[in-house]
């Protein structure tokens, strides 16, 4: 995936996002981001990453140490903090958190203004994250905004959400609702009518119009200052503090909408719109299909293409064995693994441990174990000194060796992982002889002399392919891995460890082994 405007401009949500934290961020206001799934949370930490704002995350898979330290970040300096102040010399902007690990629990009066990309079926819920801000010690208004799509299932939810909210208050005795009507609205109970409420509301026709544009950007910026200037509007009673801004209406004239007319307005659900929609649903697929048979025939000629390059490339890689069969070169390249038929299975003891310590030493942890020591290089060939080189290099020489060997015979690839044996006696310090080790040295890194910084960082598909790799040959030698904490940076680089951590807990659940991971203490 690559960054650009299309993450923006794909996602309607997005384009408003985008426009209410420009102008939060102009004001000097700090926000905390709710999603529901984490796999939104890495949507959103590519758009932050894009438009350059500084930002925590906190989702279920953060270690308490992160945890702790994130949110001492985002909150150390909101004593100092103004709010025509910059939010870059105070701290992180957003603080993005998943609702069910953060919702509960923290103390976050720093931000001022609190956005929940997706909504909860429990509204109970979302007002528990909400009062993440919204609680003792805040002295600025809260502001917060719920980002719902119109006609879609969202929009099933927050009716929902609202009738269970009415029913608690009706129980509780809190807010009791006077309008008796408003009792039989909202959204029914089947599900049937969940699905006719989002597509009864689109043309089949239209399908396959993917340009379609309602609205503008200016729209949208308006709706977003609108949005902002509610907080500190004080024209509204208590009880209709809590209003929708919707872009049709702003359209139409209409500003702001209560929520009380959202709810009591007419949904007019019907089985036979739903059969009705089906029947041109089909209609529009056959003359699809039409267009289908005419991309094949296209199709079939690109694929006469395809079969000349693939057998080109055939032709070049029997020449390339031939050339190493005649210099005595073999490749310590892994394979692909084939994943395990219970790769969605996680593991109860395969487990990633986190530890200080020289992990080129791993007979200290695991001694009776065997062990391979994963490392991450370039395609440049040359061997490095210093650091993670200098350390395997006392291990053996032939590791380097290898390395270099590999290059020599274009046997260095991004995404390879080379598998080196290291014979009997290679470490002196090793207290059990029978512990073999391997070392794996992962091209996760590009090389162009050419460039300002020759190389290049760390590609994390190409990581997440050797990692795979290890994970299979270790398992299928009964070792573990030792590994540096690689891919981890201070500001708001550090997102790029979270996803390292997510892939080496994702693959020693796979592939059941224990991955030990070393903070290396340097000395002062």
């Amino acid at each position: 995936m690559e960054d650009g405007e299309h993450l923006v401009q794909a996602c309607g949500k997005l384009l408003i996002l985008d426009q209410l934290l420009q102008k939060l961020y102009s004001c000097g206001h700090r926000i905390l981001l709710f999603a529901q799934m984490t796999h939104t949370l890495d949507i959103l930490q590519d758009f932050l990453e894009l438009r350059k704002y500084s930002y925590e995350r906190l989702d279920g898979s953060v270690r308490a140490e992160e945890r702790f330290a994130a949110i001492r970040s985002f909150s150390g300096s909101s004593a100092n903090m103004g709010l025509n102040s910059d939010p870059e010399h105070h701290g992180a902007f957003v603080f993005m958190i998943s609702t069910r690990a953060g919702g509960v629990g923290l103390n976050l009066v720093a931000a001022d203004t609190v956005i929940f990309y997706e909504q909860d079926w429990n509204p109970q819920v979302d007002k528990q994250a909400l009062q993440r801000a919204h609680r003792i010690g805040q002295l600025n208004h809260v502001l917060c905004i719920s980002l719902v799509t119109e006609h879609t299932v969202e929009e099933v939810i927050m009716r929902r959400a609202e009738k269970k909210l009415r029913l608690s208050f009706n129980v509780i005795g809190e807010n009791v609702v006077e309008n008796e009507d408003n009792e039989a609205s909202g959204v029914g109970t089947t599900d049937l009518k969940s699905i006719i409420f989002g597509l009864r509301m689109f043309d089949a026709t239209e399908m396959n119009d993917g340009k379609h544009v309602d609205i503008g950007m200016q729209e949208l910026n308006a709706m977003a200052e609108k949005v902002i200037a509610m907080r500190d509007e004080q024209s509204f009673d208590k009880d209709d503090r809590k209003l929708e801004v919707n872009a049709r209406n702003l359209l139409k004239g209409n500003e702001v909408t209560g929520v009380s007319d959202l709810l009591s307005c007419d949904l007019g659900f019907d089985e036979a719109s739903y059969l009705s929609w089906v029947k041109n649903f089909e209609e529009v697929s056959k003359t699809s299909c039409d267009m289908m048979l005419d991309s094949r025939s296209r199709r079939s000629s690109d694929e006469e293409k395809s079969s000349k390059i693939e057998s080109a490339k055939k032709k070049a890689e029997e020449k390339k064995l031939s050339k190493w069969k005649s210099v005595g070169y073999h490749s310590l390249t892994v394979q692909d693994p084939i994943c395990p038929p219970n790769a969605d299975i996680v593991s109860v003891t395969g487990s990633v441990h986190f530890l200080h310590g020289d992990c080129t030493a791993p007979s200290n942890v695991s001694p009776s174990e065997p062990a391979m020591i994963f490392s991450c290089v370039d395609t440049s060939g040359h061997w490095g000194r210093g650091g993670m080189f200098d350390s395997l290099t006392r291990l053996s020489t032939s590791i380097g060796d290898a390395y270099e060997r590999a290059s020599e015979n274009e046997d260095l690839h991004l995404g390879d992982l080379h598998l080196i044996k290291l014979e009997d006696g290679h470490d002196e310090q090793n207290v059990d002889r029978n512990a073999i080790k391997w070392v794996a040295l992962a091209v996760v890194q590009s090389y162009n002399p050419r460039r300002k910084v020759p190389r290049s960082d760390i590609s994390l598909p190409h990581l997440e392919n050797c990692l795979g790799k290890a994970a299979f040959s270790a398992a299928q030698n009964s070792a573990s891995i030792h590994m540096p904490r690689i891919g981890y940076q201070d500001g708001s680089e550090r997102s790029e460890w979270y996803t390292i951590e997510r892939l080496l807990r994702k693959y020693a659940s796979i592939y059941n082994i224990n991955i030990y991971v070393y903070y290396y203490r340097r000395s002062r």
